[in-house]
């Protein structure tokens, strides 16, 4: 049953209940700019159906449709984001995944995070912001946000974490150059790091989906 948490959210029970006391996984799925909460939703039924499923709406409704995690301001060609907003919604994630936690009973030391775009990029902030939270990170067409990343994250901070990422080599909204300086800094931090670019625009490849899935089987049966 879905719990009145801060965030509006949609939630689906595990399939499939681990014994012997063992509590199930977390899996959050973070939505970029213009989509909302269902956006992601279906993307749960890719993998092994042992999580608590939990995709929490932005709170910025947009005046034709959607959600935003932050704003977005367009000059010049440019796009500038408020960063004020940006760091509220990392905290806001991480108040809601804390939430979620306690509210599924979910393993604490197995929360999964996917995102989106802006979820991507405020999943990076989380994983250097509160490094003990999350434990995967699946973020997907995202970059490092110098003012929600946390630079000052250690080796010894970050070395339970891992990553999986994925980027459009002809991305037109965020561009690969800006994706492609992740790398050197998970590598300073020794993270368990993959990365895969591929020929496409600002969206999910089909080729990267099924290599993710297969990476998170890899996981799961390292935890048993």
């Amino acid at each position: 049953m879905k719990k009145n948490l801060s965030l509006k959210h949609l939630y689906a029970p595990p399939g499939k209940i681990f014994d012997g006391g063992r509590k199930n996984p977390l899996l959050v799925l973070v939505h970029g700019y213009g989509a909302d909460e269902c956006d992601l939703f279906s993307l749960a039924g890719e993998f092994p159906d042992v999580f608590h499923v939990v995709s929490p709406r932005a709170p910025i409704n947009l005046p034709w449709g959607g959600a935003a995690w932050y704003s977005l301001d367009f000059t010049d060609g440019e796009k500038f984001t408020c960063i004020p907003e940006a760091i509220a919604a990392r905290e806001a994630l991480h108040t809601f995944i804390n939430e979620a936690i306690e509210a599924y009973d979910a393993d604490p030391s197995q929360v999964w995070y996917l995102g989106f775009s802006q979820g991507a990029i405020l999943g990076y902030g989380l994983m250097t912001t509160y490094p003990q939270q999350v434990k995967y990170y699946m973020p997907l067409s995202g970059y490092l946000e110098k003012a929600v990343v946390n630079y000052d994250v250690t080796v010894d901070d970050m070395k339970d974490v891992k990553v999986f990422a994925t980027h459009g080599s002809v991305d037109p909204v965020i561009p690969v150059q800006w994706a492609r300086l992740i790398k050197p800094f998970m590598e300073s931090r020794c993270v368990d790091f993959t990365y895969n670019e591929y020929y496409m625009g600002h969206g999910i490849s089909p080729e990267g989906l099924t290599l993710m899935r297969r990476w998170v089987d890899e996981n799961l049966q390292k935890e048993d």
